[in-house]
């Protein structure tokens, strides 16, 4: 079952791990190194946007691959 989050300051082992497989896709799809200081960012907005609601792991993921598509875009 899906649960809203609002302004949750502490996250769950499942919601780290979620969080943890949609940075590691990420990761993946850019090949870009977790370890990179551009990583370190990546893994905030995941958080971020995990907490703004977007509870399954499908959706955070598209919520992110939009959101860097657009950053993208806009630097360009």
């Amino acid at each position: 079952m899906l649960r809203q989050r609002f302004n949750r300051t502490c996250l769950s082992p499942l919601d780290l791990a979620v969080c943890e497989r949609v940075f590691n896709q990420v990761c993946a799809d850019e090949q870009l190194d977790p370890l990179d200081p551009a990583a370190e960012i990546l893994a905030v907005m995941v958080v971020a946007i995990f907490r703004n609601a977007h509870t399954s792991e499908r959706e955070l993921l598209e919520a992110v691959r939009s959101l860097r598509q657009k950053a993208t875009g806009a630097a360009q």
